[in-house]
């Protein structure tokens, strides 16, 4: 009698973007937890789930390249999808972020291999940018994982852990092709606009102005400057203006790639508690509340609407035809 083989599904590189939502969301409420006090218990359970979802599509990645190794390379090779190959690197930057408090060696060691993964691979990307022309329907705010989300929080990593002088190199590479692919990117959404399928990439469209907030607080010890009230302003109006695109939002119907609107929401509530916690006033400590309940909310909501996909066997999508 033949025993049954467990067969993996088939994930696509974007479902670590379930890893990053968590493990935001649980630095989130690290943060609000050092400001304002409290249980510790949700922020680390947010982080342990973090770990645990990073081991899954970790384990999928890895089978995909092993026994599925064509649609591996497609994904490689698709000028969108390749994108989110980032979030990997990313997702090991903010595993260091998850263990600091509890094994320093294991934090470093993980940051390092996270840091030079994820530059290594901008780096590849970058060069093959150049010598593969894309239609103007390629060019999303995808575009920004590679090149800017995922390299912003290597320097904001490089900056908890204490590397702080390589954290600001790396918070220029950054900041400097964040200016550069938003504007063509914007071009592109103002023109182009963005297909239905597309919508949760909107959510990473927001990330890049969270992240510089919580970079440049933690490389350069200010919170109360004019920079930091700056970026926070154009943080908090790059969210207000995806709250009143709900409408338009909600055309694409819910899916796994809706965890890509947690990242960057939680990241913008660690922003407003870092500046409420080094120079609170009634005013900024009521909006960085508020932010950080829509973090918890939207966080939540993803979360079981995930768990239903799940339950319905409608969360990973079906399986292609192998080729070799």
């Amino acid at each position: 009698m033949k025993k049954r083989m467990l067969k993996l599904p088939i994930a696509p590189a974007s479902f670590f973007a379930m890893t990053l939502g968590l493990a935001e969301t649980g630095n989130a409420l690290r943060f609000a937890q050092e400001t304002w006090g409290g249980s510790k218990l949700w922020g680390e359970l947010l982080e342990g789930l973090a770990v645990l979802s990073f081991l899954w599509w970790g384990l999928l990645y890895a089978n995909k390249w092993i026994n599925h190794r064509y649609a591996a390379r497609q994904e490689w090779n698709d000028p969108v999808q390749s994108s989110f190959i980032a979030l990997i690197p990313e997702s090991i930057l903010l595993l260091a972020v998850a263990i600091m408090p509890y094994h320093t060696t294991f934090t470093h060691v993980l940051f390092w291999a996270g840091s030079v993964l994820n530059l290594l691979l901008a780096a590849v990307r970058l060069s093959g940018m150049w010598r593969s022309p894309r239609s103007l329907t390629q060019v999303t705010p995808s575009l920004f994982l590679t090149y800017t989300a995922s390299v912003l929080v290597n320097a904001l990593v490089a900056g908890l852990i204490g590397y702080r002088e390589y954290g600001w190199m790396v918070f220029g590479i950054g900041v400097i092709s964040w200016i550069i692919l938003d504007s063509v990117i914007f071009h592109q959404l103002a023109t182009g606009g963005l297909d239905a399928k597309m919508r949760n990439f909107m959510g990473i469209y927001m990330a890049p102005g969270a992240i510089v907030l919580v970079a440049y607080q933690v490389l350069s010890g200010q919170s109360s400057d004019f920079v930091t009230y700056g970026l926070a302003g154009y943080t908090l109006f790059l969210l207000f203006s995806l709250a009143l695109s709900y409408k338009w939002l909600r055309e694409q119907p819910f899916a796994p790639g809706y965890w890509a609107y947690t990242f960057g929401v939680a990241t913008a509530a660690q922003g407003l508690l870092l500046m409420v916690k080094h120079g609170a006033t009634p005013s900024l400590t009521a909006v960085a509340g508020i932010v950080l309940v829509v973090s918890i909310v939207v966080t939540l909501s993803v979360a079981l609407g995930a768990a239903y996909l799940l339950v319905a066997k409608k969360y990973y999508p079906p399986v292609a035809v192998s080729k070799t």
